[in-house]
């Protein structure tokens, strides 16, 4: 009575276990903020791709985060605006007196 038991617990257990199992997606090669700032074509890909599906936690993937950071850096290289349109394009540096 207790092998038989031991059987069924040991089996429901491993069935358990196996159907906890599934099949992954293959994962994409993490890409670095470094490389999305040299590669602008796939950089403003993979950012429209993370805004095409927001709240799925594809947004909040490594390629997001660190397309999302180049972006960031690049356009802080950039200016403002333009003088034309009014806008100041450079922060005034206070004088220490």
């Amino acid at each position: 009575m207790k092998q038989k038991t031991l059987v069924i617990s040991a089996s429901a257990l491993l069935i358990t276990a196996l159907a906890g199992c599934e099949t992954r997606e293959p994962q994409e090669e993490i890409r670095t903020v470094d490389w999305y700032v040299a590669h602008e074509t796939e950089r403003a890909a993979k950012l429209a791709e993370c805004k095409s599906k927001p709240g799925t936690h594809t947004d909040a993937t490594p390629n997001c985060i660190n397309a999302s950071r180049a972006e960031n850096e690049a356009r802080g290289e950039t200016k403002w605006g333009t003088e034309k349109e009014g806008v100041r394009t450079e922060p005034p540096i206070p004088a220490v007196p």
